[in-house]
């Protein structure tokens, strides 16, 4: 009996003095006969991957997100512009290259949403939430600039505003 209280007391403290270990340190620790990660990211970085804050920047009143993070705000849908980067057919090999497009044209400009539907029998790709047409031709003119879709169309579509 003595033992079993021992050993439920040595375990009750052994669980209320550690610490939780985050994300980065639990990949960055060293192990024997494992290789060694080192991370060089910044501090805000750091909190976002290990889910302590989110952080969306005040600027002149307005709501801004960093790139790549989902706005925060209420989600409406709008009559609106996108811009098609991928028209194919319907194998599983357009699919395929409905999707590439869309991870390629995100890889260069994070801040725009990849959409890859299938609409019969087309598989297609497009990218951004544009309110005006003037928005959705300044990316287009990035976009082809860049040479990832020379065949870049803009086209009417329901989109998402944040607010």
């Amino acid at each position: 009996m003595k033992r079993l209280l021992a050993l439920t007391l040595s375990i009750l403290l052994c669980t209320i003095t550690m610490c939780a270990q985050t994300f980065t340190e639990h990949i960055t620790s060293n192990n024997v006969g494992q290789g060694t990660v080192v991370v060089h990211q910044d501090s805000i970085l750091d909190d976002m991957v290990n889910g302590k804050k989110q952080y969306i920047p005040e600027k002149s009143g307005k709501k801004e997100t960093i790139p790549g993070l989902i706005p925060k705000g209420k989600k409406t849908k709008a009559r609106g512009y996108r811009i098609q980067v991928y028209w194919g057919g319907s194998t599983s090999t357009d699919q395929t290259k409905a999707q590439r497009a869309g991870t390629r044209v995100t890889a260069i400009f994070p801040e725009l949403r990849a959409y890859t539907t299938y609409e019969s029998p087309h598989w297609r790709c497009r990218v951004g939430d544009f309110g005006t047409y003037k928005e959705a031709t300044e990316y287009l003119d990035k976009i082809r600039g860049t040479s990832l879709s020379k065949d870049a169309i803009i086209v009417k579509s329901e989109v998402f505003i944040y607010q």
